[in-house]
């Protein structure tokens, strides 16, 4: 089997790439650090096997960064049998600088200069022919959209590697300032056109400016929360009607069960399964396609370089923001995502931080709780719950950047900077969105919601049934709690709905109707239902507003603190990050209830 190595700078589309001669699924994305570590995958040609390995995204391999320092290692180790540079049509000059390195350590090299549409559209040509002759290594043009496109890139690989080709590669110069300035020789040589960016130029100017920056960044965190809240309210009612119709035909068709068993099944198992899909899944559907398609349009690098201020002032580097993004989806994601981070101490920072940005686990009930800080569901209803999110969205940003400064004074960073090539617009692909959105992020993200959500409802029906003084063993865990829960301006019922929502963050106010209810949670319940049962426990306005309050910020659930442990394998990093954003939540709470009982 031939070995072949993808190598270039981030973004360039070296995972798209790699996706379309395997066949796999490499997560790709419209902004540069996606691939944070090796992926490998196969595919054969003319009877020959080929394992492809896509590297990190580097703009050299000096191995200053993590990325350069396993890209480096991998082909100094491995010495592959060909190694595929994967430039920018859009910006030749900048991506042969890797390519001129690359030829330093091996002649074996085929160069794949790929986006070649987007560079048709925006004016630019590339002369293939005369790159291959100043090089001296074979040159395709590719578009990774286009699979008829790598027929060429396939056959010049296998040329390298059967040791058909019989160019030799050109000396490239050994000092980085001379190899600058051949890059641009070469790609003054090859180009011709001018390159158009007035429409990218305008969007900039609107995305990054000083003051409509910043506005606008607030209207489209509005905007996402009010499509979420808005459009989910229809297809959740819908989700819960079907659950109700199949709820009653299963209690039909159990009804000659042992009635314990049934309510076991039903009640405990069914009933809460049901209301965690129907009170999630709407809201995925929704907010996930959304994000994907910010993400591909190529906004998130722009919001990253918007906020580098106020990450500067913490401390850290715009880059954080990037992963303070994927953790709206998922903290377990966002953690992961720490690695574009280039030094230690930001990566760190991150990482104990990320637990602050609420995932889309907590939008549901941050949603319910919205509910009781509003005097009334008028029209408007949607809009002022999507007004009431954003300001705990950026409250929650706001604060994992205090709590990164005064991180600042363990973990120095003295080498933080921002570096990032912001990319080109591009319009979103819908299957590929659909498909990362629905399967990626969606289905995943629910499915560990329903593998937690179906023993958790078992486990509360069986401790609801264990008698335990005047009632049951559930309902005196909250009485013993509720001392510690009033001292957080809430109760002991949804303290214990916190702990046990442990293992999923979406599980908190759907285990806090159950120990209300006695541990059956009917799938014919609705979102106003469940609102009239903790109203009716003595949630109001000011218990609402703490809740809110702790929802934000609390512990991390199971799978992000086994992540935070398995990127960080430290102990002490684990546990702080449990720790940070609980007692910053305790401490905020405890206020907030202090000064409700001083107004009176």
């Amino acid at each position: 089997m031939y070995t072949v190595a993808l190598a270039g700078n981030p973004n360039v589309g070296k995972s798209s790439i790699f996706n379309a001669l395997t066949g796999l699924k490499q997560h790709t994305g419209n902004w540069p650090g996606k691939t944070v570590a090796v992926a490998r995958g196969s595919y054969r040609l003319a009877g020959e096997a080929y394992e492809l390995t896509d590297l990190p995204g580097t703009y050299a391999l000096s191995g200053s960064s993590p990325e350069e320092e396993i890209a480096a290692s991998f082909l100094r180790a491995q010495d592959p049998d060909c190694v595929v540079a994967v430039l920018d049509a859009t910006a030749l000059e900048r991506t042969l600088g890797l390519t001129l390195e690359l030829l330093c350590r091996t002649d074996r090299v085929v160069v794949c200069v790929n986006l070649y549409d987007e560079a048709q559209v925006r004016g630019l040509r590339v002369d293939q022919q005369a790159l291959s002759r100043a090089l001296g290594v074979p040159v395709v043009l590719t578009c990774a959209k286009k699979p008829k496109t790598l027929l060429g890139l396939q056959t010049a690989i296998r040329r390298v590697c059967s040791g058909e080709v019989s160019q030799t590669a050109v000396t490239p110069a050994s000092d980085p300032v001379k190899r600058k300035k051949q890059a641009a020789a070469l790609a003054a040589l090859c180009l011709s056109g001018h390159l158009n960016r007035t429409r990218e130029e305008r969007l900039d100017r609107l995305f990054l400016g000083k003051y409509t920056g910043y506005l606008f960044l607030g209207l489209l965190l509005f905007g996402l929360f009010w499509l979420t809240i808005q459009g989910a309210n229809y297809p959740s009612a819908l989700l819960e009607r079907a659950f109700f119709t199949l709820g009653q035909a299963l209690s039909a068709l159990t009804a000659s069960w042992p009635e314990t068993l049934r309510q076991l099944l039903l009640d405990g198992l069914y009933g809460t399964t049901a209301k965690v899909i129907s009170v999630m899944l709407p809201p995925m559907a929704i907010f996930f396609p959304l994000f994907t398609a910010l993400e591909d349009l190529g906004y998130l690098p722009r919001a990253a370089a918007l906020l580098d201020r106020p990450c500067a002032w913490a401390g850290t580097c715009g880059k954080q923001a990037l992963t303070m993004c994927m953790g709206f989806g998922c903290n377990a994601v966002g953690v992961t995502g720490c690695r574009i981070l280039d030094t230690e101490p930001a990566r760190r920072k991150a990482i104990l931080t990320n637990s602050f940005i609420p995932c889309n686990g907590r939008f549901p009930s941050l949603i319910l709780l919205s509910g009781f800080l509003l005097p009334g569901a008028g029209a408007g209803a949607a809009g002022m719950k999507a007004l009431i999110l954003t300001g705990l969205v950026v409250f929650a940003v706001f604060l994992s950047l205090v709590v990164t400064k005064l991180l600042g004074r363990l973990l120095p960073d003295p080498n933080a900077c921002f570096v990032m090539e912001l990319p080109p617009y591009r319009r979103p692909q819908l299957g590929r969105l659909l498909i990362r959105s629905v399967l990626d992020r969606s289905a995943r993200v629910l499915g560990r919601a329903v593998m937690t959500a179906a023993p958790a409802g078992l486990l509360i029906w069986i401790l609801s049934r264990i008698p335990a003084g005047e009632s049951g063993l559930l309902q005196m865990a909250a009485a013993v709690l509720d001392p510690a829960g009033r001292v957080l301006g809430m109760n002991g019922v949804l303290l214990l709905a916190f702990i046990l929502g442990f293992p999923a963050n979406e599980l908190v106010l759907p285990l806090a109707v159950m120990i209300l209810t006695g541990g059956t949670l009917t799938a014919a319940q609705t979102p106003a239902g469940m609102a009239e049962l903790l109203a009716a426990s003595g949630i109001g306005f000011r218990q609402a507003v703490c809740a809110a309050v702790f929802c934000l910020l609390h512990w991390p659930c199971g799978t992000t603190i086994l992540t935070i442990w398995r990127e960080t394998r430290r102990l002490s990093d684990t546990l702080l990050a449990v720790v940070l954003p609980t007692a910053s939540g305790a401490v905020l709470c405890a206020l907030l209830a202090l000064a409700f009982r001083l107004l009176g």
